[in-house]
Protein backbone atom coordinates (compact mmCIF):
# COMPACT_ATOMS: atom_id res chain seq x y z
CA UNK A 1 0.00 0.00 0.00
CA UNK A 2 1.72 3.17 -1.23
CA UNK A 3 0.41 6.54 0.85
CA UNK A 4 1.30 10.39 -0.71
CA UNK A 5 1.20 13.30 1.05
CA UNK A 6 0.05 16.46 -1.55
CA UNK A 7 -0.14 19.81 -1.13
CA UNK A 8 -4.37 21.23 -1.73
CA UNK A 9 -2.45 22.34 -4.96
CA UNK A 10 -1.21 19.22 -6.38
CA UNK A 11 -4.17 17.46 -5.98
CA UNK A 12 -6.29 16.40 -8.93
CA UNK A 13 -9.90 17.36 -7.63
CA UNK A 14 -11.27 15.31 -10.38
CA UNK A 15 -9.95 11.91 -9.14
CA UNK A 16 -10.45 12.85 -5.50
CA UNK A 17 -14.34 13.51 -6.22
CA UNK A 18 -14.68 10.60 -8.13
CA UNK A 19 -13.25 8.16 -5.08
CA UNK A 20 -15.05 9.96 -2.50
CA UNK A 21 -18.08 9.69 -4.67
CA UNK A 22 -17.85 5.91 -5.36
CA UNK A 23 -17.13 5.39 -1.71
CA UNK A 24 -19.31 3.14 -0.04
CA UNK A 25 -19.16 6.09 2.42
CA UNK A 26 -19.57 8.95 0.64
CA UNK A 27 -20.76 12.12 2.04
CA UNK A 28 -20.39 16.00 0.60
CA UNK A 29 -18.19 16.76 3.79
CA UNK A 30 -14.89 15.05 1.53
CA UNK A 31 -15.67 16.70 -1.90
CA UNK A 32 -12.87 19.61 -2.46
CA UNK A 33 -15.68 22.19 -2.89
CA UNK A 34 -16.80 21.53 0.54
CA UNK A 35 -13.43 21.35 1.65
CA UNK A 36 -12.42 24.48 0.42
CA UNK A 37 -15.31 26.25 2.10
CA UNK A 38 -14.71 25.58 5.49
CA UNK A 39 -11.32 25.23 5.52
CA UNK A 40 -8.55 28.17 5.29
CA UNK A 41 -5.72 25.12 4.61
CA UNK A 42 -5.90 21.72 3.77
CA UNK A 43 -3.76 18.53 1.93
CA UNK A 44 -4.44 15.17 1.35
CA UNK A 45 -3.23 11.63 1.89
CA UNK A 46 -3.53 9.57 -0.62
CA UNK A 47 -3.30 5.83 -1.90
CA UNK A 48 -2.58 4.65 -5.00
CA UNK A 49 -4.06 6.39 -8.00
CA UNK A 50 -6.62 8.12 -5.85
CA UNK A 51 -8.09 4.54 -4.89
CA UNK A 52 -8.17 6.32 -1.14
CA UNK A 53 -8.58 9.58 0.01
CA UNK A 54 -7.71 11.22 3.70
CA UNK A 55 -7.93 14.98 4.33
CA UNK A 56 -5.48 16.65 6.33
CA UNK A 57 -6.79 20.00 7.31
CA UNK A 58 -4.73 22.09 8.94
CA UNK A 59 -4.62 25.41 11.08
CA UNK A 60 -1.85 27.58 11.96
CA UNK A 61 -1.12 28.57 15.38
CA UNK A 62 1.65 31.06 16.78
CA UNK A 63 5.16 30.43 16.86
CA UNK A 64 5.13 28.86 13.83
CA UNK A 65 2.66 25.38 14.87
CA UNK A 66 0.20 24.24 13.00
CA UNK A 67 -2.22 21.77 14.13
CA UNK A 68 -4.59 19.29 12.02
CA UNK A 69 -8.02 20.07 13.29
CA UNK A 70 -12.26 19.41 12.95
CA UNK A 71 -13.37 22.95 11.67
CA UNK A 72 -16.36 23.98 13.01
CA UNK A 73 -18.58 23.30 9.69
CA UNK A 74 -17.64 20.01 9.16
CA UNK A 75 -18.80 17.30 11.42
CA UNK A 76 -17.04 14.11 10.41
CA UNK A 77 -14.85 13.15 7.26
CA UNK A 78 -12.25 11.00 7.74
CA UNK A 79 -11.07 8.09 4.93
CA UNK A 80 -12.42 7.27 1.73
CA UNK A 81 -12.12 4.42 0.05
CA UNK A 82 -12.65 2.45 -3.10
CA UNK A 83 -11.44 -0.65 -1.53
CA UNK A 84 -12.75 -2.32 2.33
CA UNK A 85 -11.76 0.06 5.30
CA UNK A 86 -10.03 -2.47 6.93
CA UNK A 87 -7.82 -2.19 9.95
CA UNK A 88 -4.91 -2.18 8.26
CA UNK A 89 -5.83 0.63 5.65
CA UNK A 90 -7.36 2.56 8.43
CA UNK A 91 -4.18 2.29 10.66
CA UNK A 92 -1.61 2.83 7.73
CA UNK A 93 -2.98 6.24 7.30
CA UNK A 94 -3.06 7.85 10.21
CA UNK A 95 0.30 6.65 10.62
CA UNK A 96 1.38 8.46 7.68
CA UNK A 97 -0.27 12.00 8.92
CA UNK A 98 3.15 13.89 9.10
CA UNK A 99 4.96 13.46 12.28
CA UNK A 100 5.19 18.06 12.45
CA UNK A 101 1.79 18.03 13.57
CA UNK A 102 2.17 17.37 17.30
CA UNK A 103 -1.54 17.98 17.37
CA UNK A 104 -4.37 15.70 15.85
CA UNK A 105 -8.28 15.82 15.65
CA UNK A 106 -10.21 14.02 13.59
CA UNK A 107 -13.97 13.24 13.40
CA UNK A 108 -14.37 10.41 11.06
CA UNK A 109 -17.88 9.13 9.46
CA UNK A 110 -19.60 6.03 10.79
CA UNK A 111 -18.48 3.47 8.94
CA UNK A 112 -15.21 3.53 10.91
CA UNK A 113 -15.22 1.30 14.67
CA UNK A 114 -13.85 1.45 17.86
CA UNK A 115 -12.10 -1.29 17.33
CA UNK A 116 -10.11 0.30 14.09
CA UNK A 117 -8.65 2.79 16.87
CA UNK A 118 -6.92 0.31 19.28
CA UNK A 119 -3.58 1.70 19.20
CA UNK A 120 -4.56 5.37 18.71
CA UNK A 121 -5.85 7.89 21.34
CA UNK A 122 -9.72 8.68 20.60
CA UNK A 123 -12.97 8.98 22.34
CA UNK A 124 -16.37 8.51 20.72
CA UNK A 125 -19.71 11.10 19.53
CA UNK A 126 -22.89 10.30 18.83
CA UNK A 127 -24.77 11.17 16.15
CA UNK A 128 -29.06 9.93 15.58
CA UNK A 129 -30.35 8.36 12.27
CA UNK A 130 -34.23 7.63 11.40
CA UNK A 131 -34.97 4.83 8.87
CA UNK A 132 -37.36 6.22 6.44
CA UNK A 133 -37.77 3.18 4.25
CA UNK A 134 -41.38 2.08 6.14
CA UNK A 135 -44.37 3.62 6.26
CA UNK A 136 -45.08 7.44 7.89
CA UNK A 137 -47.96 5.15 10.28
CA UNK A 138 -45.05 2.95 11.48
CA UNK A 139 -42.22 5.30 12.09
CA UNK A 140 -44.95 7.41 13.90
CA UNK A 141 -45.24 4.73 16.21
CA UNK A 142 -41.86 5.33 17.77
CA UNK A 143 -42.99 9.33 18.31
CA UNK A 144 -42.64 10.47 22.21
CA UNK A 145 -45.51 11.59 23.58
CA UNK A 146 -44.30 15.07 23.43
CA UNK A 147 -43.96 15.04 20.41
CA UNK A 148 -47.07 13.47 19.19
CA UNK A 149 -48.76 16.32 21.60
CA UNK A 150 -46.98 19.11 19.43
CA UNK A 151 -47.80 17.60 16.32
CA UNK A 152 -51.62 17.73 17.21
CA UNK A 153 -51.46 21.43 18.62
CA UNK A 154 -53.77 23.53 16.75
CA UNK A 155 -51.58 26.78 15.08
CA UNK A 156 -50.91 28.91 12.48
CA UNK A 157 -47.34 27.73 11.71
CA UNK A 158 -46.67 27.79 7.66
CA UNK A 159 -44.41 25.59 6.02
CA UNK A 160 -42.32 27.06 3.28
CA UNK A 161 -39.31 25.79 0.80
CA UNK A 162 -37.33 27.81 -1.97
CA UNK A 163 -36.11 30.20 0.85
CA UNK A 164 -32.69 32.23 -0.37
CA UNK A 165 -29.50 31.33 0.88
CA UNK A 166 -29.16 34.73 2.40
CA UNK A 167 -32.14 34.77 4.42
CA UNK A 168 -31.45 31.44 5.48
CA UNK A 169 -27.29 32.46 6.52
CA UNK A 170 -29.05 35.25 8.43
CA UNK A 171 -32.01 33.34 10.75
CA UNK A 172 -28.98 30.97 11.58
CA UNK A 173 -26.88 33.55 12.83
CA UNK A 174 -29.69 35.03 14.83
CA UNK A 175 -30.31 31.72 16.20
CA UNK A 176 -26.53 31.04 17.11
CA UNK A 177 -25.19 34.17 18.33
CA UNK A 178 -21.94 32.65 19.01
CA UNK A 179 -21.31 31.91 15.61
CA UNK A 180 -18.69 33.95 13.85
CA UNK A 181 -19.53 36.22 10.64
CA UNK A 182 -17.62 34.55 8.72
CA UNK A 183 -19.88 31.36 8.99
CA UNK A 184 -22.38 33.02 7.51
CA UNK A 185 -20.31 33.43 4.22
CA UNK A 186 -19.13 29.82 4.44
CA UNK A 187 -22.95 28.35 4.97
CA UNK A 188 -24.14 30.30 1.83
CA UNK A 189 -21.19 29.14 -0.45
CA UNK A 190 -22.12 25.50 0.74
CA UNK A 191 -25.58 26.37 0.15
CA UNK A 192 -25.23 27.63 -3.08
CA UNK A 193 -22.86 24.56 -4.18
CA UNK A 194 -25.50 22.28 -3.25
CA UNK A 195 -28.40 23.92 -5.14
CA UNK A 196 -26.68 24.30 -8.25
CA UNK A 197 -25.85 20.43 -7.97
CA UNK A 198 -29.44 19.83 -7.62
CA UNK A 199 -28.63 17.68 -4.45
CA UNK A 200 -30.62 20.03 -1.33
CA UNK A 201 -33.28 21.95 -0.57
CA UNK A 202 -34.31 25.20 2.34
CA UNK A 203 -37.41 24.23 4.42
CA UNK A 204 -38.97 26.95 6.70
CA UNK A 205 -41.43 27.45 9.44
CA UNK A 206 -43.08 30.76 9.77
CA UNK A 207 -45.47 32.24 12.02
CA UNK A 208 -49.08 33.71 11.29
CA UNK A 209 -47.34 36.80 10.47
CA UNK A 210 -45.02 35.37 8.07
CA UNK A 211 -41.77 35.80 10.37
CA UNK A 212 -39.37 32.53 10.02
CA UNK A 213 -38.76 30.88 13.30
CA UNK A 214 -37.80 27.65 12.26
CA UNK A 215 -35.18 26.61 9.25
CA UNK A 216 -33.20 24.03 7.97
CA UNK A 217 -31.29 22.89 5.00
CA UNK A 218 -30.81 19.45 3.61
CA UNK A 219 -28.60 17.46 1.56
CA UNK A 220 -29.44 14.10 -0.36
CA UNK A 221 -25.84 12.14 -0.10
CA UNK A 222 -25.81 8.48 -0.46
CA UNK A 223 -28.90 7.52 0.80
CA UNK A 224 -29.05 10.03 3.54
CA UNK A 225 -31.02 13.05 3.87
CA UNK A 226 -28.51 15.28 5.96
CA UNK A 227 -29.90 18.13 8.11
CA UNK A 228 -27.14 20.84 7.68
CA UNK A 229 -28.50 24.09 9.29
CA UNK A 230 -31.14 23.30 12.31
CA UNK A 231 -32.27 26.69 13.42
CA UNK A 232 -35.58 28.05 15.74
CA UNK A 233 -36.16 30.41 17.87
CA UNK A 234 -37.93 30.25 21.75
CA UNK A 235 -40.38 27.25 21.98
CA UNK A 236 -42.91 28.34 19.54
CA UNK A 237 -39.81 27.94 17.05
CA UNK A 238 -38.99 24.28 18.79
CA UNK A 239 -42.54 22.86 17.77
CA UNK A 240 -42.29 24.59 14.61
CA UNK A 241 -39.11 22.94 14.08
CA UNK A 242 -40.31 19.66 14.57
CA UNK A 243 -43.30 20.13 12.59
CA UNK A 244 -40.74 20.78 9.71
CA UNK A 245 -39.16 17.50 10.95
CA UNK A 246 -42.50 15.55 10.54
CA UNK A 247 -43.48 16.98 6.78
CA UNK A 248 -39.83 15.96 5.78
CA UNK A 249 -40.33 12.30 7.34
CA UNK A 250 -43.87 12.23 6.11
CA UNK A 251 -42.69 13.41 1.87
CA UNK A 252 -40.05 10.83 2.32
CA UNK A 253 -41.74 7.51 3.74
CA UNK A 254 -41.38 4.21 2.16
CA UNK A 255 -38.16 5.33 0.58
CA UNK A 256 -34.58 4.03 0.53
CA UNK A 257 -33.20 6.85 3.10
CA UNK A 258 -32.33 8.03 6.58
CA UNK A 259 -32.86 10.86 8.14
CA UNK A 260 -29.67 12.22 9.67
CA UNK A 261 -30.43 14.65 12.80
CA UNK A 262 -26.72 15.64 12.19
CA UNK A 263 -26.65 16.59 16.03
CA UNK A 264 -22.91 17.88 15.68
CA UNK A 265 -24.45 20.95 14.01
CA UNK A 266 -27.34 21.30 16.75
CA UNK A 267 -29.81 19.21 18.29
CA UNK A 268 -32.96 19.04 16.80
CA UNK A 269 -34.77 16.81 18.98
CA UNK A 270 -33.50 13.86 17.38
CA UNK A 271 -34.77 11.50 20.28
CA UNK A 272 -37.96 12.55 20.21
CA UNK A 273 -38.59 11.16 17.24
CA UNK A 274 -37.55 7.96 17.71
CA UNK A 275 -34.14 8.14 15.98
CA UNK A 276 -31.25 5.51 16.51
CA UNK A 277 -27.98 6.47 18.40
CA UNK A 278 -24.85 5.85 16.15
CA UNK A 279 -21.66 6.35 17.18
CA UNK A 280 -18.36 7.80 15.51
CA UNK A 281 -14.89 8.08 16.08
CA UNK A 282 -12.65 11.18 16.58
CA UNK A 283 -8.59 10.65 16.67
CA UNK A 284 -7.35 12.65 18.81
CA UNK A 285 -3.41 13.10 19.88
CA UNK A 286 -2.01 15.97 21.69
CA UNK A 287 2.01 15.80 21.75
CA UNK A 288 2.13 19.83 22.07
CA UNK A 289 4.63 20.91 24.86
CA UNK A 290 2.80 22.60 28.14
CA UNK A 291 4.09 25.60 27.02
CA UNK A 292 2.02 25.51 23.54
CA UNK A 293 -1.43 24.09 24.31
CA UNK A 294 -3.22 27.37 25.57
CA UNK A 295 -3.26 28.44 21.78
CA UNK A 296 -5.62 25.43 21.36
CA UNK A 297 -8.04 27.93 23.57
CA UNK A 298 -8.13 30.68 20.73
Amino acid sequence: MTIKYLKREEIDKVKWNSCVHFSSTSNIFGYTWYLDNVAKEWDGLIEGDYESVFPIIKKSLYFNTEIVHQPDLLPKAGLYSIHVLSTKRIQAFIENIPKEYQYIKVHFHHAISNRNFVDFPHFELKDYQLMLNQSYEMIQKKYSDELVTVLNEENEIILDSGVKPETLADFYMQCNPKSKEAHRHTYMRIIYNILHRGTGFSSVAKDKNGKIIAADFFAFENGKMLSLMPSYQGEQGKKALWKLYDMMIQSNANKPLALDFNTAMGDAGAETFGAEQTKYQVLHINQLPIWKKWMLAL
